[in-house]
Formats: C-alpha cells, sequence, structure tokens
C-alpha cells in the first residue's frame, strides 16, 4: 500500500485495517499514529468473527476522536444479519462516523439497504453484489449512501461499473455512486 501511496498520490488513498483484538488504548494509538499520522483516509476493512460485530466499537471511538475519519466494515461472510443490526446500533452510538458496510451485506442485503436507509451515516458499498435488483434497490432507498465497489481483484471493475451504470441514469445520483460519496466521506476536496 505504501508503494502505491507514494507512487500515485493522486489516484490510490489509504484505508488502514486494524487488528481487532488490541485493547482500546492500543486501537487509539495505532488510529493516531498509522492511519492520521500517516494521511490515511479512513479505517477498513474490519472483520470480526461472526456474532461480534462488538468488536468495533474502540476502533469507532478512536475514530470518532478524529472526527469523519470512516470506517469499512466487511459485509459478506462471516458477518451476520445480526452483526448487520448491531453495527446499526453502534453507528447510533458515534453519529459523526461514517460507517460504511461492504459487499452490499452478503447474504444479507435486503437487511442491510433497510439498516442503512434508516441509520444515518451508515454507508453500503456494492461490490460482490449477487443480483442487479439489489444494486437498482440500495441506489434507490440510499442514493446518497451508496458507494461504487468492485471487490477487485475478485470481483470485475468494469462489470460493477456497468451494473451501476445500467441501473441508473447520467446525472448526479450516478456520480456520488461512482465516486462523489467516497470523495467526500475521504475529504478528497
Amino acid at each position: 500500500m505504501d508503494a502505491a501511496l507514494t507512487a500515485r498520490p493522486e489516484r490510490f488513498i489509504g484505508f488502514l485495517s486494524i487488528p481487532l483484538d488490541l485493547e482500546p488504548e492500543q486501537i487509539a494509538a495505532t488510529v493516531e499514529l498509522e492511519v492520521v499520522g500517516r494521511g490515511l483516509h479512513g479505517i477498513g476493512e474490519l472483520t470480526p468473527p461472526p456474532g461480534r460485530a462488538r468488536m468495533i466499537e474502540p476502533v469507532l471511538q478512536a475514530a470518532a476522536d478524529h472526527g469523519r475519519l470512516p470506517v469499512v466494515v466487511h459485509g459478506f461472510t462471516p458477518t451476520t444479519a445480526d452483526d448487520l443490526m448491531t453495527l446499526a446500533a453502534l453507528a447510533g452510538r458515534y453519529p459523526t462516523v461514517p460507517l460504511v458496510v461492504s459487499q452490499l451485506g452478503g447474504l444479507n442485503w435486503m437487511e442491510a439497504i433497510e439498516l442503512v436507509r434508516d441509520t444515518p451515516d451508515m454507508y453500503l458499498e456494492l461490490s460482490t453484489a449477487n443480483i442487479v435488483f439489489a444494486v437498482r434497490l440500495a441506489i434507490k432507498e440510499t442514493p446518497d449512501r451508496t458507494l461504487f465497489g468492485s471487490d477487485a481483484p475478485y470481483g470485475d471493475p468494469v462489470l460493477a461499473r456497468a451494473m451501476v451504470e445500467r441501473v441508473t441514469s447520467p446525472g448526479e445520483v450516478r456520480d456520488r455512486v461512482l465516486g462523489g460519496t467516497i470523495a467526500e466521506l475521504a475529504r478528497l476536496d
């Protein structure tokens, strides 16, 4: 990551995954030194074990201490529907932290869309969407909190972009999904 950021800072931004088994003080220090101190733009992707989404709370607290620092949490397996509900509750406790659920919530995409729709400062990233309807519904329900994603190298960025373009018309919503919203979250002014 460091090599890519150094070589192409105009093209790449950095997010750092933080081990969830650290003590809260260690998490806070890591965010301070390794995320903020290095000029990275967010935290993630975090993958707590199934049924243990609450483990991200110290990360959310550290992110809150640094303003609107986005946190990305893995949305597909091992994340469960109960984990998504826990994430929504945590997002409510840390309203200044944009909490991004990646991979459209995986097999729980319907629940993820509903939770994001009903939880301010919670966002959906679209990679690994199984069906075009899920992408269409996510964008319809949360147009300003849905982010393009391809899960490359496992997914195909061209196909993922084509799916977004297929379910949106040219204009503001498409532009936000394809980059405007993440630019805003990552403060790429």
